[in-house]
Parts: C-alpha cells; structure tokens; sequence
C-alpha cells in the first residue's frame, strides 16, 4: 500500500512539473507574439513618419523670396530653397518689366509687376517681382546727367579727363581711392575745378573693408581725413565699392549692406549708386562701346547718374567722353556734379 501511495505521489509531482512548463511555454510564446506586434506597430509608424517626412520635404520647398522690390536696372538672383534640385525652367509674366534666365536672375526693366515662376520637381513656385524707379527720380532732376568717376586719381587718366571737362564746361563727381603723394596734385585739382569729389575708399578690397562695421568706417573716415588734409574739403559724399546692392560683400559678413546703409546716413554721409553704367570696369571692350552703354540708356524722364572709372590706362571712356557730352548737349540734356541738393540715387540691399 504504500508503495502505491508513494507512486501516485511521483506521479502527481511530474504532472505538476509537466503543466508549469507547458504554462512557461505559452506565456514565452504569448510574449514574444506580444513583441512580434509591438515590432510591427513601432515599423509602421516609423515608415508612415518616413512618409510624412518625404511630404514635409516637399512642402518646404521654396524660392527664396515669395515678394520683392527692385529698381528699374537692378539684378536680383531668385534660388531655390529646401531641395538640391534645380529649377527645370524660370519665367517671367512680363518681360517689359523684368527678365529672368535660366539661373533665375532677374533684371528689372521698367516700373511695375512681373511674376517670376520657377518649375521644380513638378511643382511650380511664384516670386512677385515689383519694380519702382529709383527714388531720386523727380522734376528738379529729369535730363541732368551726374558723371562720376571711381577709382581714380590715377596720372594716366585722371589729368585727360579734367582736360576734356574743363574744355567742354562740364562738372562731374569723383569718387576717389587712397592716392599716392605724386597724385595728390590730381585731388587738389578736382577741387580747385569745381568738381566734387567723394569717398570710394581707402581700400577697394572686399574682404577687408565689409568683413565689419568698424572696418568699413575705418576706410571711410581714413579717406576723408586725407582728402580735408590735401583739400580743404570734409565731403560727406561716398560710393560703396560694388554699390549698395552688392552681394559680394555676404561672403565675408552676412547682412554688413544693411548696417552699412542705415549706419552712414545717421552719421551725415550720403550715398549714390548709378543708374546709368558705361560698362568700362566690365563688358564694354571698345570706347565705342561705352558711347552706346551710357548714351542708348539716358532718359529725360529722370535724373542720370552715369558710373564711370578713372583707373590707369582706361582709354575706353577716355576716348568715349567728348563724344558723350556733345551728344547729350546736342539733345537738351544739362551736366551737374553732386552736391548737398542732389537726391540720392541707390539701388535695392541685397545683403
């Protein structure tokens, strides 16, 4: 008896053994299905994020600016934000207003609006373009012409140029670079002529003069320290190398153009830019090319400020000058050189 006793014993105690294990396996396999589903749910979710994303990414292409004002011969350069991708095409709604080509620089022509359209992945992306003439335009203006003349003295150019002022009657503006003690006699001539002249910079290099504020006045005041020395005169008349609407100055301060222009007019100084190029730092290879730059681009509709340089050795405009005075005298245009009633002629900031 009992060794039944003590078999059933035996048995009962492997059946006990036997459930607990079978119990294990199901809650190890209920648990790892449990996991199985966690898995699926956390892939899911993470792919329709990647989905999402994908969507995001496309919504956050862009150009770079949904509205922008421009002056009538200024460049703007649209790009694309949000994407490598480029623009499979650009286009203007009215290109008698403004132009744009294959890299989205966009030319203002005349006053108004165009539409600028970039195609991008399929999608179409729109910049309104609005373009005003520059704000100097008014009646005391219309049919003056400015000459002004950068980078100079220089003794190749400079002397011939007043020659051919002082024989046509002519006055023009200067705006002057640090000059030598053998040029100075230039500077002081320009004076004693009835020209004006003004602060190009003591530098001309870039990177040095925008790289900040303090760097940029630094070269002003410099040039204008020397120019009270040799002359007399404490001019508060500058041109900012590339003009205001440079966007080389980016590369070595971002939004420096900005500060710059907002810091000279609270310190008194006023600066001009051009709306009239002759092209002769640039694209014009002959003087007969700056003949046509400056006078197919003359209008009597509005003051002219016409960019030209005095550097060494540019005959271009040198042998293009009498013939651009004669013409402009032969068709009722007047000669001013800038003073305290001069508007200011300045382009748009871009950086």
């Amino acid at each position: 008896m009992k060794k039944i006793v003590k078999v059933a014993i035996i048995f009962i105690t492997i059946l006990g053994i036997l459930n607990i294990a079978q119990y294990r396996t199901h809650a190890a396999e209920a648990d790892n299905t449990n996991k199985n589903e966690t898995q699926q749910v956390d892939i899911q979710q993470e792919e329709s994020k990647q989905v999402k994303l994908k969507d995001d990414e496309k919504e956050k292409i862009s150009l770079s600016k949904n509205k922008k004002t421009i002056y009538v011969g200024e460049k703007y350069t649209l790009k694309i934000k949000g994407t490598n991708k480029k623009a499979k095409w650009w286009k203007s709604s009215n290109t008698k207003v403004a132009t744009v080509n294959s890299k989205g620089k966009v030319t203002a022509k005349k006053k108004g609006i165009a539409k600028i359209t970039a195609k991008v992945a399929g999608k179409k992306y729109k910049c309104t373009i609005k373009v005003k003439n520059l704000p100097s335009d008014s009646k005391s203006t219309k049919g003056v012409i400015y000459l002004t003349f950068d980078d100079g003295p220089s003794s190749t150019i400079t002397p011939k140029v007043l020659d051919i002022l002082k024989k046509e009657k002519v006055k023009a503006t200067f705006f002057v670079l640090n000059y030598s003690k053998s040029n100075e006699k230039y500077i002081k001539r320009i004076v004693k002529e009835g020209h004006t002249i003004g602060v190009h910079g003591y530098s001309h290099e870039y990177s040095k003069i925008y790289k900040s504020k303090k760097a940029f006045l630094n070269n002003v005041y410099s040039l204008q320290k020397k120019i009270k020395k040799s002359t007399g005169v404490k001019t508060k008349y500058i041109r900012f190398p590339g003009g205001s609407s440079n966007t080389v100055s980016r590369h070595y301060y971002k939004g420096i153009m900005r500060i710059l222009t907002k810091e000279m007019l609270s310190r008194g100084f006023k600066y001009f830019d051009w709306n009239v190029s002759s092209g002769d730092a640039g694209g014009a290879k002959t003087s007969n090319d700056v003949y046509k730059n400056v006078t197919r681009n003359l209008s009597k509709k509005r003051g002219n400020m016409v960019l030209c340089h005095d550097f060494s050795g540019n005959t271009k405009t040198l042998n293009a000058l009498s013939k651009i005075i004669k013409y402009a005298k032969k068709n009722g245009y007047t000669f001013k050189a800038i003073d305290e009633n001069t508007p200011m002629y300045a382009h748009g900031v871009n950086n």
